[in-house]
């Protein structure tokens, strides 16, 4: 505490936050996707005043000078494929190739300046658009994954080739005929690529393959023609869960992977006839799949890897020699780290500590120098709580883990004796995790006055694929046990009021939310919904591709529509808009209507139920907005209606 701040005595959950909500959202997003060129720095960032448009950003370095965005109005660098997007740009000489998120182009842009992006894809309405874009080596061709929009039933994924060098750009399968695609990588020669694949009803966290392919180029009268056969897989076994493909530059192949026996996502070597484990330690160096560019490892000298793997005390960035697993060491450790690449001799990621906004950072490999980039970086706006690791022991007799935040602000101080609020936050996914870094919503409400737990129930990722399959047949039944079990253990150990327990979450997180109002209602003096899942069967109707037998999988049962409304299905018992009669605390919702993987219908039938009923609650939807807002707006309106909400039970729970 500053030794000039006397502080005022005020209850928890009254306190004036130092941060203000503008502050949250008006700061510049987390840089991600960091790459050098001819001596800059470049990364992409996703712009708060424009909706959360994504642009290609430069900086020299100089102290003196801003970055610079390099990416035309018009233009945006972000993509649909497998509705989440992700990584979908390429760096090719001087130029970038990137997906343009408005009609599903490639666009090719000088990287020196901030010229017009030029199309090199055909304007085809069926393309939904490209993502992992590689250069093929071969000059003017491309390696990505590609959706294309398919009138009669699901939209079609395949792996292409785009070839640019011809007078008139073709865009060819190179592999087609499963569900997904991801993580293609061209080798250093060019002559073949490899990528992981998998299909309904599994996600990529719980099977896929490892799959290899050639590129050979064939002369005709029209051009020269890329063209691939000759396929292998690599790996292929079940309860196998291939992520992070890519080449050695001696043509060997590397890829995480878990598996039943393992449990924890090692790293692979793939020479002919057969695969090798790299890495023996209980740490994930793979990641849940969710979105494309999501790179672990990478080869820095022949036989030489640096890679992420992610343990209970957060992220760390090791480097090894292949075959020589003790050789293992610990160059970075901090709460989160991303994105690694490796350009002009040094390695450049995204970290997230825990006590400050996420920053590039720089890695040389030979003088062992560590640079943090900071231009773009913005202080905390005051003392920030510290994430203390949590675990508790579920009523069941396994764990549940996460991290506590209490509650600080440097000018309040609580009346003795008194416990804080708390408030749950609830990851997505549900196939996802929260980790420690620095997030200002934290900070806001922690500032606020309230304690925060932020909860890795059984289902999230970092701990394992055992504890990240133990959701599959139980979802709503496990995590909505964890979240009830984490709160009775804090309320045991005297952390936090009782009677004054709020949840938030969005997606994943909001079902979470309303399935916890439902069958633990008395925990609960309130919660915030986000576009969340009220009824399951709505959802397995009308959602998106990519999660459109994710439910069957969480639920344990094969979708129908005629079989999911009977009485003992489990989609009908695992909705909470079935069990709504139970709700006792108010609620705030909060939807927009372009979302395509929670579509509006679902958050409507929920609203309806709580207005026939009369359960207070609060509605508002957002008509410019998809899954998870963009618009800083919407972000700044919706959390302000969320802390007042929030605020206004206390009050009236106090009697003031």
């Amino acid at each position: 505490m500053s030794a000039n701040i006397v502080p005022k005595e005020a209850p928890f959950g009254s306190w004036q936050s130092p941060i203000s909500i503008d502050a949250i959202f008006n700061q510049p997003s987390a840089p991600s996707y960091p790459f050098r060129w001819s001596g800059d720095l470049y990364w992409l960032q996703a712009l708060a005043d424009e909706g959360g448009r994504i642009v290609l950003m430069r900086w020299s370095g100089a102290e003196n000078e801003d970055p610079e965005c390099l990416t035309p109005g018009e233009f945006n660098i972000r993509s649909r494929v497998h509705e989440y997007g992700g990584c979908c740009f390429c760096v090719d000489g001087d130029t970038i190739i990137f997906n343009n998120f408005s009609d599903g182009r490639l666009y090719r842009q000088p990287l020196r300046e901030s010229a017009q992006p030029v199309p090199i894809t055909p304007d085809d309405p069926k393309c939904l658009g490209f993502a992992d874009i590689k250069s093929a080596v071969h000059e003017g061709a491309y390696v990505a994954v590609c959706e294309r929009v398919d009138d009669h039933g699901e939209n079609q994924n395949a792996l292409v080739v785009i070839d640019t060098s011809n007078l008139q750009s073709t865009v060819k399968d190179f592999a087609s005929g499963c569900d997904f695609y991801a993580c293609p990588s061209v080798s250093k020669n060019g002559d073949a690529v490899v990528w992981f694949e998998w299909n309904h009803p599994g996600m990529p966290w719980d099977q896929t393959r490892v799959c290899k392919g050639s590129i050979e180029v064939i002369n005709s009268d029209t051009g020269k023609q890329l063209v691939g056969n000759r396929m292998q897989r690599l790996m292929d076994a079940p309860n196998c869960a291939a992520t992070q493909t890519g080449f050695l530059s001696d043509g060997g192949v590397v890829y995480a992977c878990d598996s039943l026996e393992s449990n924890w996502s090692g790293l692979y070597l793939w020479q002919e006839p057969k695969s090798q484990q790299l890495t023996h330690i209980e740490a994930e160096f793979g990641q849940a799949h969710w979105v494309f560019g999501q790179t672990r490892w990478i080869e820095t000298a022949p036989g030489t890897i640096y890679a992420i793997a992610t343990d209970h005390g957060g992220d760390v960035l090791y480097r090894f020699g292949i075959g020589n697993p003790d050789s293992l060491s610990e160059v970075v450790r901090e709460a989160a780290i991303s994105q690694l690449t490796y350009s002009e001799g040094k390695l450049q990621f995204v970290v997230s500590p825990e006590d400050r906004p996420s920053y590039i950072a720089e890695y040389d490999p030979e003088s062992g120098g560590l640079v943090e980039w900071c231009a773009f970086k913005i202080s905390p706006a005051s003392k920030h709580a510290s994430p203390v690791a949590f675990s508790c022991a579920t009523r069941d007799g396994e764990t549940t883990n996460g991290y506590l935040y209490r509650p600080q602000n440097e000018h309040y101080t609580a009346p003795e004796g008194v416990k804080p609020p708390l408030v749950v936050m609830v990851h997505g996914g549900p196939t996802s995790r929260t980790d420690k870094s620095y997030q200002p919503l934290k900070q806001y409400f922690a500032s606020l006055g309230f304690a925060v737990l932020d909860i890795n129930h059984r289902g999230s990722t970092g701990y394992g694929r055992a504890y990240r399959q133990r959701l599959l047949g139980q979802w709503g039944e496990v995590d909505a046990m964890d979240i009830a079990d984490a709160i009775r253990y804090l309320v045991e150990q005297g952390e936090v009021d009782p009677g004054a327990v709020f949840i938030r979450g969005g997606s994943a997180g909001g079902y979470a939310v309303l399935r916890a109002l439902t069958v633990y209602p008395d925990l609960f003096a309130g919660g915030a919904c986000y576009y969340g899942i009220g009824n399951l069967i709505t959802l397995s109707e009308i959602t998106h591709k990519f999660e459109a037998r994710y439910t069957d999988m969480l639920v344990g049962e094969p979708f129908s529509k005629e079989s999911a409304r009977a009485p003992r299905s489990r989609y009908r018992s695992r909705s909470p808009i079935f069990q709504m009669d139970k709700l006792t605390a108010p609620i705030i919702l909060f939807q927009g209507l372009l979302d395509k993987v929670v579509p509006p219908e679902v958050t409507r039938e929920v609203v309806e139920l709580l207005e026939t009923r009369g359960i207070p609650h609060s509605y508002t939807e957002y008509a410019n907005e998809g899954h998870g807002f963009r618009s800083k707006e919407n972000r700044i309106d919706s959390l302000e209606r969320e802390t007042q909400f929030f605020i206004d039970i206390l009050a009236d729970n106090s009697g003031s």
